[in-house]
């Protein structure tokens, strides 16, 4: 069974936090495509790769409203704001360990038979493409969680 994010982007005005409207990038909504290189990095949520986490989950933030139309999923809830993902380093290097076996799919390797990445080259253009998306529309802050 897979694991996917499910995201609210939003926006304080008079010191309430409101959804903002973001439009679709490559694959859909902002960050809201089924990565779990991407998970590990933002929440250390199906962290095959040992991706170094931007910050253990937070939990929802206490000025979060859940209205009926919202899901943010099941489990390892968290909320980043736009500034912490754009001020983050992403040309730090670091070591990919998921790697593919036989065609069985993912494996972990040991420590030193990964591959040395840097962050950048790990999320891909489509990562940056999104936040640029997300701060042209006004986006704040993200906040998700994660089902299954």
């Amino acid at each position: 069974m897979g694991c996917d994010i499910h995201l609210s982007y939003q926006r304080c005005v008079a010191g309430r936090w409101y959804d903002v409207p973001v439009p679709n990038g490559d694959y859909g909504l902002p960050l809201n495509y089924h990565s779990y290189g991407l998970f590990g990095f933002l929440a250390d949520v199906r962290n095959y790769s040992r991706v170094p986490p931007i910050a253990e989950p937070r939990g929802l933030p206490i000025d979060f409203t859940v209205r009926e139309d919202t899901y943010v999923g099941d489990h390892s809830f968290s909320w980043l704001s736009i500034n912490e993902l754009l001020a983050y380093d992403y040309d730090q290097p670091f070591e990919d360990r998921r790697v593919m076996r036989d065609n069985n799919g993912g494996a972990l390797a040991g420590p030193g038979e990964g591959k040395m990445t840097t962050l950048r080259d790990f999320l891909g253009d489509s990562y940056f493409d999104d936040l640029q998306t997300m701060v042209g529309a006004g986006v704040e802050r993200i906040v998700f969680g994660f089902d299954s």
